[in-house]
């Protein structure tokens, strides 16, 4: 199995679990507890990137895939430190948690689809 060093994944794919990082411009610093992503399958929106018919993004439709999704997200909350993708569908959070597509990747609970808005 090929792997990349932890500076380079942080750079394509942000902080993942046991990286520090600082708050703004603060002297605040934060450790990631936990991450949602299946090492392998990260998803990202781009040219050449996963989101893509067949690949990330499935071909479902209607209440089971989000309306926005934001990919690789830091979140700071009272249950703890967390990078996860987060799903919003009718201007709500729906769900936290590892999105893609769940036809070809393992771990996904956030439905891409083909009208899904990616941030």
């Amino acid at each position: 199995m090929k792997t990349i060093d932890r500076r380079a994944y942080a750079e394509m794919y942000g902080p993942t679990t046991g990286d520090r990082v600082r708050l703004g411009d603060t002297d605040l610093v934060i450790e990631v507890e936990r991450d949602h992503t299946v090492y392998g399958e990260e998803v990202k929106f781009g040219g050449g990137k996963v989101i893509r018919d067949g690949m990330g993004q499935s071909q479902r439709t209607g209440d089971t895939v989000a309306d926005t999704v934001i990919t690789n997200a830091l979140i700071v909350d009272v249950a703890g430190i967390i990078k996860a993708d987060i799903a919003i569908k009718n201007g709500r959070i729906s769900g936290i948690g590892k999105a893609g597509n769940p036809d070809v990747q393992p771990g996904v609970d956030i439905v891409i689809g083909p009208g899904t808005e990616i941030i």
